[in-house]
């Protein structure tokens, strides 16, 4: 449960689905208003812990959040159950987060974003086509891996994947994969429905980053989609 806040800037911890949880609000924050939120999604290695979380007590990270904030926006994140890339553990937990942003006096969680990049972006996707469909009014996602399937076969990522599907290195990549592909974004993308209601997106491909191909990222929202994405590189 969230712990009873204030008006002002407060950063509170707390658990959600079993997962360490953080809100942070902003100057503007009022218990008795409407605060805007973003659903933070941290990367690979990212935390949240008891009183710690890797992007607001890391300079350089906090500044993209302070950002957000400093529009007068709420901004929260889960542990998500850690190097995640995606399963169903983390959308639990991201869906067990929004269930008490829900109940917050002062926030306005009609108004919703998502952010996330790296694995934290898997987790993104995974969201808005799972238990948060139609909540999100705009989704960032920075060089978001939505394509476990390239990233099991380009082997870089491939180990870390497939542990956090409870599988060994040993494993086969078609065995792996036969029980990744439902948590795998990129095949729920191609086969979603004309007219679907879909979140903003602006987006960054990685254009000029290496960490991860840009075939495990999507070019941009499907055609059938009834929300469009704004591209930067």
């Amino acid at each position: 449960m969230v712990p009873v806040l204030k008006d002002g800037e407060q950063r509170v911890y707390f658990k959600a689905g079993g997962e360490w949880c953080y809100l942070w609000t902003p100057k503007a924050f009022k218990v008795g208003g409407k605060t805007p939120v973003l659903m933070h999604h941290h990367g690979a290695g990212g935390y949240v812990r008891e009183g710690s979380a890797d992007w607001p007590d890391t300079e350089s990270k906090a500044a993209f959040i302070k950002a957000i904030m400093v529009n007068g926006i709420a901004v929260a994140g889960s542990h998500a159950c850690g190097d995640h890339w995606g399963n169903p553990c983390a959308v639990a937990a991201n869906a067990a987060l929004l269930k008490e942003l829900d109940a917050v006096k002062g926030l306005d969680t009609s108004r919703l974003g998502l952010m996330g990049g790296g694995l934290g972006g898997t987790l993104v996707w995974n969201s808005v086509l799972g238990p948060l469909a139609g909540r999100a009014k705009l989704a960032a996602v920075l060089q978001a891996v939505a394509n476990l399937d390239a990233t099991i076969k380009e082997k870089k990522f491939r180990d870390v994947t497939l542990k956090a599907y409870g599988f060994t290195p040993e494993t086969a990549d078609e065995v792996a994969y036969k029980v990744i592909k439902p948590s795998d974004p990129m095949p729920k993308l191609k086969a979603m429905r004309k007219g679907r209601s879909c979140p903003g997106s602006p987006y960054s491909t990685g254009r000029r980053i290496t960490t991860f191909p840009r075939r495990r990222m999507p070019s941009r929202w499907p055609s059938s989609c009834a929300g469009r994405a704004a591209r930067s590189s």
